[in-house]
């Protein structure tokens, strides 16, 4: 179970870290195409390496939170496994310590 849930997590992240790449630069492009359209300058590779330098700082982001998420859930889901089988083992038997069969006597001579 463990494996098909990382494979599907694996890819809605791929899928995420395109998108959030790809937006803010096709966004800042089309606001430098805009721009330099009705403005007369020449912004657009500005603002492309904008939206390059945003695009990396989402997917920076977004890795970090997955990656952070699936640890803890890995941690969790290993607690629940050890307490399972600490339960199936079931309770330990303790036995108590035994009185010393050697008297007090004995201890000076042995020394």
């Amino acid at each position: 179970m463990r494996h098909k849930k990382s494979v599907m997590r694996s890819f809605m992240m791929v899928t995420q870290l395109g998108i959030s790449v790809m937006v803010p630069v096709f966004v800042c492009i089309l606001a430098g195409y805009y721009i330099d359209r009705y403005a007369g300058t020449k912004l657009t590779l500005l603002f492309m390496v904008l939206g390059f330098l945003a695009g990396g700082a989402n997917a920076y982001k977004l890795a970090k939170a997955t990656l952070a998420m699936n640890e803890r859930e890995e941690r969790v889901e290993d607690q629940k496994e050890r307490v399972e089988r600490q339960v199936e083992a079931g309770p330990k038997v303790h036995k108590p310590k035994q009185p010393s069969r050697v008297k007090g006597h004995d201890d000076e001579k042995l020394s």
